[in-house]
């Protein structure tokens, strides 16, 4: 039961069925008065009449039992309707207190303080206070939500169901699953993940998609044809979300915000531009002149951060020959740039698929983990350990979901600046026989002191490194926490680092992020690899 969702409860969908239960008794009702009225006219003897009479008898029991029911039904969803208002409105108002207070609460239901953070002892004895109180109040408001839905749920149960599908409060009843229907538990690996969708048959794969989608969606072992179904059902959601969040931060702190207020502001305006680029870039796929044509899945969305992460792949990611998981670094984030990314996906995409020899080809963006947004953060290794841990998961579930669909895909994780860090610590955490090739660039360390770290075939770790002087990040983190430079480390095949002229300058970084440039030898290397070159 998430956060998210308890927004969203309220009160009149259930009211509104309720309704219709009531009025659906008293049409039976009338049912009944009007074969009580026909048994009174049916006069006479014989089996004939006898055998009408008997059969109006139990028509009209059955009308009366059928009446009770809905009634009982009516009763049911009422109840569930104050319920439901009761933890939408509480929800609700607990955000919006919580804002006040410069503390988020994300979509999982935990807490984060988004504040300045140079206050003094006090204030932060303060913080720490406030935090734990919206913690127990977020806690104690899912409890009545759970108690709201299990109180509903039990009452429909010993009415024999029926009306189950509104018992949870939300807004359309299609979203809760059979009771037979229940999600892997936490922990399950990627396999397991996978064999037990395998085990549904489509109809209930598409029930777990509608009643889950933003756990189905971010479910690695699940193929990417369902978790791009499930994540474009959760984009819809996330999106009014936010969109209702900011308007009423706006309503609240009118026009002269404070730099707290601004703070807020300004954060859910982040998660709002990085939704709405979402849903640009896979709508991207529309036909020209709206789109490019190209097929987009919707892989990864994650709002439970401060940042919104995605991971968009161009193609068909559960029957392509060769996969290329694009990782990028410093700066990458949804908000900003999920678009950019997406064009670099597709100049290498289509430069892979001159060397495929015709086989399919698919390229992931993987803006799935939260990457260092200035240079100060940079020199923190943690969101490269962070990251590693999601993307080795996201890896891990791609081919396992493979293994019940199309069989085995060529792999290839193409890190760039900090996201091959990022990829390289991956490719420790990686089920063996995953990933067929790594290919390193712009890199400021591998994130191994030695290739045989990487559960990858031996001879397919690949570097590119251009001129140092214009790309100064390469070899730039310290071997102890970034691991060795891929370019002067033995057990690496050596791509060409041409890439291009740039821009003509010597500015230390001017040729950092020209190794998607159209046309480059770079380009032209590194796509080999991903199109299955380097095993052949």
């Amino acid at each position: 039961m998430k956060w998210s969702d308890l927004l969203q409860w309220e009160g009149s969908s259930l009211s509104q069925q309720a309704q219709v239960y009531d009025k659906n008794v008293e049409s039976l009702k009338s049912a009944s008065e009007s074969l009580d009225a026909n048994l009174s006219s049916l006069t006479g003897q014989g089996n004939t009449v006898n055998a009408a009479r008997r059969a109006l008898l139990k028509l009209r029991v059955e009308i009366e039992e059928q009446a009770v029911k809905m009634e009982a039904i009516a009763s049911i969803l009422s109840e569930a309707s104050e319920g439901a208002e009761t933890v939408g409105t509480a929800a609700r108002k607990l955000d919006g207190t919580a804002a006040n207070h410069s503390i988020h609460i994300g979509a999982d239901g935990s807490v984060q303080y988004v504040g300045p953070h140079n206050v003094s002892p006090a204030d932060a004895v303060t913080i720490k206070k406030n935090m734990k109180i919206v913690s127990d109040q977020v806690s104690a408001i899912v409890q009545k939500a759970r108690s709201v839905v299990q109180n509903a749920q039990s009452k429909l149960a010993a009415l024999g169901g029926g009306a189950s599908s509104y018992a949870n409060g939300a807004t359309t009843g299609t979203r809760v699953p059979k009771k037979d229907l229940k999600l892997p538990p936490k922990g399950a690996s990627e396999k397991e993940v996978a064999k037990w969708w395998s085990s549904l048959s489509d109809a209930e794969k598409e029930q777990m998609i509608k009643a889950h989608p933003q756990e189905i969606g971010n479910l690695n072992g699940i193929d990417g044809t369902s978790r791009n179904k499930a994540n474009r059902i959760y984009l819809e959601d996330a999106t009014k979300r936010e969109e209702k969040k900011l308007e009423r931060l706006k309503k609240r702190y009118g026009l002269h915000p404070s730099r707290r207020e601004r703070q807020e502001l300004e954060l859910v305006e982040e998660r709002v531009k990085a939704l709405h680029n979402v849903k640009d870039t896979i709508d991207r796929e529309e036909p020209w002149p709206d789109g490019d044509g190209i097929q987009r899945q919707l892989l990864s969305l994650d709002t439970s951060g401060k940042h919104v992460t995605a991971a968009v792949a161009q193609g068909n990611v559960d029957t392509a020959d060769h996969v290329g998981v694009i990782v990028p670094g410093l700066y990458s984030n949804v908000a900003t740039n999920l678009g950019k990314y997406d064009d670099d996906a597709k100049v290498m995409g289509a430069n892979v698929r001159k060397h495929s020899n015709g086989e399919s080809v698919a390229m992931i963006s993987y803006l799935g983990y939260e990457a260092p947004q200035n240079i100060a953060e940079v020199a923190d290794i943690g969101y490269a350990q962070k990251g590693a841990d999601k993307l080795a998961g996201f890896l891990n579930g791609l081919d396992a979901s493979r293994e019940r669909g199309a069989g085995d895909a060529h792999i290839t994780v193409a890190g760039h600046s900090y996201g091959s860090t990022t990829a390289g610590i991956a490719l420790t955490k990686v089920n063996d026989g995953v990933v067929d090739d790594l290919i390193q660039f712009g890199s400021p360390g591998s994130g191994v002191q030695d290739v045989s770290e990487f559960n990858l075939p031996r001879g397919h770790a690949w570097v590119s490194a251009t001129d140092y002087k214009q790309d100064m990040v390469q070899g730039m983190g310290d071997d102890g926490r970034f691991g060795k430079h891929p370019d002067t480390m033995e057990g690496y095949n050596h791509l060409s680092g041409d890439v291009g002229e740039g821009d003509g300058s010597f500015y230390p970084f001017s040729k950092h992020n020209g190794y998607f440039n159209r046309g480059s030898h770079a380009l032209n290397d590194i796509s080999r690899v991903i199109a299955g070159e380097g095993r052949r």
